[in-house]
């Protein structure tokens, strides 16, 4: 109980210092920036070895290589699930939004009782920061509330090194809940390389017992997975708005070295999830591993100075 308080308090006070990879990345990089150090740091736990950002290969080291690099402020836009909206409506998209119910700059002002009986709370500038009110479901707002406003005061950025989590302001947004009638709602995450999907994963049992699967753009399974997940099995049956995922995809992605771009399929509409940058947080570890250098290889960063101007 000490110790989850403890969590709490620094996720609050001292996001910056709340674990021992945040005080290896002050200590053992002074003058660093502390979200490049914290990067570095944070690859040498997942991988074993420090990451060559210099010339990056693997499709993780470019992943880092681009949250230190890419601090265009396009990117704390599409990455904050309010603001990219806007981004999605101004392109034409605003029709594949899920419904908004409300928006909230705090966790005080949430009024659950202008809500529907089910919705999705969401923080918006973070990462998996979500309660889900199931139908008929009752829900704890005092604990509710708590989580959310604890959410709100942590600074995400400081998780991983993803540094435009904190370049947007901290709203709760609540959303249409999504069920196709058995508790959830598969999800299609495409992986958009420099405006070319070239894989697709499709996930079930997000709540309990996560199954995923890399699926190509022909919609054939792929010989790798993510290290976490077991086989998949018989692979799932091609979904009937693959092409238009696709379209959206590289126009939602346009000028972006790589986005993964989230979609459902809901009664039959198609709905835009997220856009992340970082997929995992930037620290993907594929099996086989050899993977992890020809994913690594569809990937072509662009020149820091076009990044800059």
């Amino acid at each position: 109980m000490i110790r989850k308080a403890l969590k709490r308090w620094m996720a609050r006070h001292a996001s910056g210092w709340r674990s021992t990879r945040h005080l290896e990345a002050r200590l053992r990089f002074p003058g660093m920036d502390f979200h490049e150090a914290l990067i570095r740091v944070t690859y040498k736990r997942v991988f074993g070895v420090w990451p060559d950002l210099e010339t990056p290969r693997t499709i993780s080291e470019k992943m880092c290589w681009l949250k230190i690099n890419d601090r265009r402020p396009v990117c704390a836009e599409i990455t904050d699930k309010y603001r990219m909206r806007g981004y999605a409506e101004r392109l034409g998209l605003g029709h594949m939004l899920n419904d908004l119910h409300a928006v909230w700059d705090s966790a005080e002002a949430v009024d659950f009782r202008a809500l529907p009986d089910a919705y999705a709370l969401k923080v918006t500038n973070g990462s998996a920061w979500n309660v889900i009110k199931r139908p008929g479901v009752p829900i704890d707002e005092g604990a509710a509330r708590r989580r959310l406003d604890l959410w709100m005061n942590t600074n995400m950025a400081d998780h991983k090194g993803e540094w435009y989590y904190a370049a947007s302001p901290s709203r709760i947004i609540a959303e249409h809940y999504l069920d196709n009638g058995g508790g959830d709602i598969p999800d299609y995450k495409l992986f958009v390389f420099n405006g070319e999907t070239r894989f697709v994963q499709f996930c079930e049992g997000r709540y309990q017992n996560l199954r995923s699967i890399f699926m190509s753009p022909e919609w054939e399974p792929l010989p790798f997975s993510y290290k976490m997940f077991k086989p998949f099995g018989p692979p799932p049956e091609r979904p009937a708005h693959l092409e238009e995922m696709i379209a959206a995809a590289r126009a939602l992605t346009e000028g972006f070295p790589l986005v993964r771009v989230d979609f459902y399929v809901h009664g039959g509409r198609l709905l835009l999830g997220e856009l992340s940058l970082n997929p995992v947080g930037g620290y993907t570890v594929f099996r086989p591993d050899d993977w992890n250098l020809r994913i690594g290889d569809w990937l072509d960063l662009p020149d820091k100075a076009s990044l800059a101007a």
